[in-house]
């Protein structure tokens, strides 16, 4: 029993067989009336009223209620709706072929059906009570014409080699397609990983691996788009360099381990301050770079004044709580400006923040 949601695909193949078997309730219903219509007029004695309810109104009415039965099953319960479709296609050609000449010995290729329905599912389950069915229904063909001569045993043994090859064919069919849909998706997975792999490679060549920023290739990629970008739609823009203070000391105070710990420390508090439409990176060393848009300048000051304000407070377990302090320069970007330009006068400023007393922000 699949008692998990459908699939789209299962979907599908589910009202392909329900269309499926309203052809074939046309096809059955066109034969009834067909031969009826023959009889009527060519023996009309032949064939009552009576008659054609029993053997064609009544079967064929069946046959529609259980069709509305997997419509409704379809619409409403679509998970069970594969095991209905199976059942149905054992029921529908029993009741045509119990209602049809018996020496029709052809009409019993329909009980094809139930091994086409169990192929299309893929199911080896459905294949194997498919073909029991057949084999049940083949040995009740053979107990009834064994005593009926030559020709009806022998189209007996053509019916019966028929559903055997169906059958075999079926599970080889099945065997086939589940080793096509391992293999794809062993090529889907192998897919997978290989993006993932670029993702992660396309990480790896834009982010500071110690800080989490974007590196310093990156930087210089954005800044160049961003001032490119301007010339067809201006909007205001600054840049800050920023740079930790004494952080020489730092390292031959404490060690490397402790400035990675301080640059990384420094790191969060940028990436905790700047907005969504913010841009900050390492820019090497002890050195990182802001880019601020959408905001008039005093705006972005209140940022940059906030985190040289929280980056003084944090106490460094690793350095006797001991705190850092760092520089600033910003530049408000001009229209004629360019890449160059900008992050010169930005980098000039940090320099006069340095030679002016350290921990503040220069604006140039």
């Amino acid at each position: 029993m699949h008692t998990t949601s459908q699939t789209p695909r299962q979907s599908h193949w589910n009202r392909v067989l329900l269309n499926a078997f309203w052809i074939i309730l046309i096809v059955d219903l066109s034969i009834h009336m067909f031969v009826s219509l023959c009889l009527w007029d060519q023996h009309p004695d032949t064939l009552t009223m009576g008659e054609y309810i029993a053997q064609s109104l009544i079967p064929d009415s069946i046959i529609v209620t259980l069709i509305i039965i997997l419509e409704c099953i379809y619409r409403w319960k679509p998970v069970w709706s594969e095991l209905a479709i199976t059942v149905a296609s054992h029921l529908f050609p029993l009741l045509i072929i119990f209602n049809l000449n018996d020496e029709l010995y052809v009409i019993s290729l329909i009980m094809l059906l139930p091994l086409l329905v169990s192929m299309i599912y893929m199911n080896s389950s459905y294949m194997i009570a498919s073909s029991a069915v057949c084999l049940l229904y083949t040995i009740i063909l053979f107990i009834k014409t064994y005593s009926q001569g030559y020709v009806p045993i022998t189209q007996t043994i053509i019916v019966a080699l028929i559903f055997a090859a169906t059958a075999l064919a079926g599970f080889a069919v099945i065997g086939r397609g589940r080793d096509l849909m391992r293999s794809l998706e062993n090529s889907v997975k192998s897919e997978q990983e290989l993006r993932i792999q670029n993702i992660i490679m396309d990480r790896l060549s834009k982010i500071d691996p110690l800080t989490d920023l974007y590196n310093h290739k990156t930087f210089h990629e954005y800044l160049g788009w961003l001032i490119d970008h301007q010339q067809s739609n201006p909007f205001p823009m600054q840049l800050a360099v920023m740079d930790i203070d004494n952080f020489k000391k730092v390292n031959d105070s404490y060690g490397h381990s402790v400035g990675d710990i301080v640059l990384q420390k420094v790191a969060a508090v940028l990436l905790e301050h700047i907005g969504p439409d913010d841009f900050a990176a390492r820019f090497g060393g002890e050195e990182f770079v802001v880019i601020l848009t959408s905001k008039t300048l005093d705006h972005s000051l209140k940022i940059m004044k906030q985190i040289l304000t929280a980056i003084s407070d944090i106490p460094f377990a690793e350095m006797n709580d001991n705190s850092v302090t760092v520089s600033i320069g910003m530049h408000n970007f001009a229209g004629s400006d360019s890449k160059n330009s900008t992050f010169q006068k930005a980098d000039d400023a940090l320099y006069e923040a340095k030679n002016t007393g350290k921990n503040k922000i220069v604006i140039s």
